[in-house]
């Protein structure tokens, strides 16, 4: 019985670089799908951000959060599963959220972790792709998290869902 022995000099040049890039591209994406999951230590910052239909609350990359109008205030839960997650992620957090400068009210969290303000499960939307879009306003009883004095909760009353 004859051994063959995998060497470096058995690989070329070529085949290890195949190699080294295979491993590299493994443990990138194995990070990669780490860190998705939470944010640095698995906390989130809340924020505030001028935009088009006035200030309103952002996650830590400058994306606007929006509210349900099918989560009870105070709720424990979200009413937002399935589909409904998929299209408006929740903002969740392992630890205690954080209120950047200014931002008013009060943050915990909820079931999963889930970010709440003032009560409220806050939420991204999947159409908004750049700091300061607002293009889930109005969208299936999700509303923008409107910051400012006195703001407790979305910009209008919602119409319903569609979830």
């Amino acid at each position: 019985m004859r051994v063959t022995r995998l060497s470096s000099r058995g690989l070329g040049g070529a085949g290890l670089l195949v190699l080294v890039a295979g491993v590299l591209l493994a443990a990138g994406c194995s990070s990669s799908a780490k860190s998705s999951v939470s944010a640095a230590g698995g906390t989130a910052t809340v924020l505030e951000r001028s935009t088009k239909i006035g200030t309103v609350l952002t996650d830590s990359t400058g994306l606007t959060l929006y509210t349900f109008a099918s989560d009870a205030a105070g709720a424990t839960t979200s009413a937002c599963t399935g589909s409904c997650a998929t299209a408006w992620p929740p903002l969740t957090a392992t630890g205690t959220p954080t209120a950047g400068s200014g931002v008013p009210g009060t943050l915990a969290t909820i079931g999963g972790g889930q970010v709440t303000w003032n009560g409220h499960p806050l939420y991204r939307w999947m159409g908004d792709k750049a700091p300061g879009d607002t293009t889930g306003d109005g969208v299936n009883g999700f509303h923008v998290a409107v910051a400012g004095a006195g703001a407790t909760t979305a910009t209008t009353a919602a119409a319903g869902s569609h979830y």
